[in-house]
């Protein structure tokens, strides 16, 4: 892979952070160094909280979960983007802490630096990310993604806006082929509302934790061809069950469901409907493919 930017091919490197803490500032010396190789149109002081972010994130990984964690860094043509991945399910959440306390400050530090931020189930536990864009404009989106063989022979494809990752890689071994474009998913993650949970036959007594989260997902190669136009997947926290509510409790269940109906109604089916109808218009064929859509008759 080429350090430096291609408008065909945007850079990608991955290592893993062992978990001690001594490891931390020789991985965030690591991004940093990658970055400046790429030549990447960011200025000194934004190279300054990559630094700093890739700190918190790496530092959490490794304190919170005695292992070791994975670390992804990629210019996406917009925004440098950095991935750590750790083994532990758990995702983050901002404390209410005082300005003195010691702990609870790294998510205001995120949200405060980054342009953007957020995490995501992963199956080795959770990938928690941020993304640092330049100051001076954005470029227009890309569209096509392409994969190319270390024959030279080519596969390109739509790239629709609103998926966050782009598969675009090159010298893929003509024979990993067919599997790179099985494994092609465009997604945007959408998150659900705070429950008090419980598993009685687990553990006692109630914890905080996410339902009805999900994403929006287009697999375009997939054999299942229901899959290759876009869907929403929820997640329903299987297993865990909202137990002992009084009057209160229900009332305040019920405003948390029905705001989150709300955003499934007015937020996420439009944007659903629309990627439905942004992607059929680039694969007319995709019509006839296309599950029903539902209650509401729109597609």
């Amino acid at each position: 892979m080429s350090d430096t930017i291609s408008d065909t091919c945007p850079p990608t490197f991955g290592f893993r952070v062992e978990a001690e803490q001594k490891a931390v500032p020789e991985a965030r010396r690591k991004i940093v160094a990658l970055v400046r190789g790429w030549d990447v149109p960011l200025p000194e002081d934004t190279l300054g909280d990559l630094e700093l972010l890739s700190t918190e994130l790496i530092t959490n990984a490794v304190r919170h979960t005695d292992s070791s964690c994975a670390v992804a860094v990629r210019w996406t043509g917009v925004r440098v983007r950095v991935e750590v991945t750790d083994v532990s399910p758990a995702r983050p959440r901002r404390r209410h802490s005082s300005p003195e306390a010691e702990g609870g400050r790294g998510l205001l530090l995120v949200e405060s630096l980054a342009s953007a931020w957020g995490s995501a189930p992963d199956p080795a536990g959770k990938v928690v990310w941020f993304e640092l864009g330049p100051p001076d404009g954005t470029p227009p989106p890309r569209s096509t993604r392409t994969i190319t063989t270390g024959s030279g022979s080519a596969t390109s494809g739509y790239l629709p806006a609103w998926a966050e990752d782009d598969p675009t890689e090159a010298n893929v071994p003509l024979d990993q082929l067919p599997e790179r474009l099985a494994g092609i998913n465009h997604r945007n993650y959408f998150e659900g509302p705070m429950m008090p949970l419980t598993d009685p036959d687990v553990w006692e007594g109630v914890e905080e934790d996410v339902v009805f989260e999900g994403s929006i997902d287009c697999n375009p190669y997939d054999p299942d061809s229901g899959l290759r136009v876009p869907v929403v997947n929820l997640q329903v926290c299987v297993g865990r069950w909202i137990l002992g509510l009084d009057p209160l409790g229900v009332a305040e269940i019920a405003a948390k469901l029905r705001a989150h109906a709300d955003l499934l109604d007015e937020k996420v089916r439009p944007a659903l409907i629309a990627a439905r109808e942004d992607w059929i218009a680039h694969h007319p064929s995709a019509q006839q493919r296309s599950p029903a859509s539902g209650p509401g008759g729109r597609t």
